[in-house]
């Protein structure tokens, strides 16, 4: 589906017919949002502008350092949108195509962010162009992913009540963290990719005076969300390390077990070994109470050894 925004006296209009590019002005369309790809619509819009767009699917496939594509008359670029799916975060493409006084994105998903913005700009009288668009988007984007950075420090905060309640290390605690530090690592590639986006933009002939204090405004607030990212990556490491230490602790109590168990027999058998050889002189073996004095040695030495490992603490 195509939404075509345009210029009518001081407020902006929408059309989805593609058919309608003829009759508007080229100055006028301020913002072409290509939502699911069509081969040929996609090659409708590169023919009524005279310039390259990328769908989503192309801009997924080439590489990072070609995520920002400057040309003579328009300019590329991509980024990355998070949607949650479950308990996973998974990454959509944005293209971002800029000329003068337009804007085409082109993408594969349902984005709050654009809903929003396409709202906010037809909500009333006034006059923006195709930056405040992208600034408006981007910075709902922003809005959203410091969202789901709040979403994921609770998620952190309940691991840790968890791994603190349970009396044993459990594999889904230890899966759970994995898929935290997963979703993190996420969001932080995200940011960084917005970062480099904006960088890429203020370069830019396209860019002016009106809008460069804003992009500065959205940096900052996307450091802020990757401090907040640090920040649950050193509390992930620490939890981490809390779930190593207690495997640890649970498993040396497991040979504790083992160990002292052994320690227990150690005697009795020591005491069945000597009277199980097979020599003539043994003055025992003829002794009527030889039997049950040898289970009555067996048993004291058994009890002698709990009493000394209870005075040492080792039980």
């Amino acid at each position: 589906m195509i939404s075509i925004y345009y210029k009518v006296n001081s407020h902006i209009e929408k059309t989805t017919e593609i058919g309608m590019l003829k009759s508007l002005k080229t100055l006028d369309i301020v913002w072409v949002d290509v939502f699911g790809w069509n081969a040929e619509e996609e090659k409708i819009i590169e023919e009524h502008f005279s310039l390259q767009i990328m769908n989503a699917e192309e801009s997924s496939e080439i590489e990072h350092s070609a995520r920002f594509m400057d040309f003579e008359d328009h300019i590329i670029g991509n980024s990355n949108f998070i949607v949650r799916e479950g308990l996973t975060l998974v990454p959509k493409t944005v293209s971002f195509t800029f000329a003068k006084n337009l804007m085409i994105t082109s993408r594969d998903a349902e984005l709050r962010s654009f809903e929003d913005t396409s709202k906010k700009i037809m909500g009333g009288n006034q006059k923006v162009d195709s930056l405040e668009i992208f600034l408006n988007i981007i910075d709902l984007r922003i809005g959203k992913d410091a969202d789901l950075v709040e979403e994921l420090t609770k998620e952190i905060s309940d691991l840790s009540k968890n791994i603190f309640n349970e009396k044993k290390t459990s594999k889904l605690l230890i899966l759970k963290l994995n898929t935290l530090r997963e979703n993190l690592m996420l969001l932080m590639q995200n940011c960084i990719d917005k970062k480099l986006l904006i960088s890429g933009l203020k370069k830019t002939a396209f860019m002016h005076r009106k809008t460069e204090p804003e992009f500065d405004l959205s940096v900052k607030d996307l450091e802020s969300i990757v401090d907040i990212i640090r920040f649950n990556f050193d509390r992930l490491d620490y939890l981490d390390s809390t779930l190593h230490n207690l495997n640890t602790y649970e498993q040396n109590n497991i040979i504790k077990v083992f160990t002292v168990a052994t320690l227990f027999f150690m005697p009795p058998t020591l005491i069945s070994s000597i009277y199980g050889m097979n020599f003539h002189v043994m003055p025992e073996l003829k002794w009527k109470l030889g039997y049950p004095f040898a289970l009555a040695l067996m048993l004291t030495t058994v009890i002698a050894t709990s009493i000394f490992f209870k005075r040492k603490k080792w039980l």
